[in-house]
């Protein structure tokens, strides 16, 4: 987990230096990233990828439908990649089939990154209510 946290940081803080104009779109990301995986992993106590069955509906599909998983992790990673390839040539064609590499970028690998980071919002959410329920629990029964 923080070898993906801290490849995927290095890259959206250099996406946010090629695209100055979406610097804090790119920052907003890189602390959802950071802050709803760490804060789920707290409240879990253990894996970030480990989802109780009373959490929220979107995290049990999210890791619980691999083939979805797996195309919003790769399908975001891809979209930030092609982002940093497209700045130095907008051009680009994928070979052999020459379709522009922006038309993959913004019509398969943008909507994983979307859901994926409206799956971190989720998680946040659901990470931060647990938490919370938590702390109400223990404090009721140190009453």
């Amino acid at each position: 987990m923080v070898t993906d946290r801290c490849s995927t940081a290095g890259l959206l803080v250099v996406l946010s230096h090629l695209y100055p104009q979406y610097m804090l779109v790119f920052m907003y990301l890189l602390i959802l990233d950071f802050s709803s995986h760490w804060y789920h992993m707290y409240s879990s106590r253990g894996h970030h990828k480990v989802v109780a069955a009373e959490r929220n509906f979107l995290l049990r599909f999210y890791y619980g439908c691999y083939p979805f998983f797996g195309f919003c992790c790769v399908g975001t990673e891809l979209f930030y990649i092609l982002l940093y390839v497209l700045h130095f040539d907008p051009t680009l064609l994928i070979p052999f089939i020459n379709v522009p590499v922006m038309q993959l970028c913004y019509y398969v690998c943008l909507p994983a990154c979307v859901c994926k980071n409206i799956t971190n919002v989720a998680q946040l959410c659901s990470a931060a209510y647990s938490v919370a329920a938590e702390d109400v629990a223990l404090a009721n029964k140190a009453k």
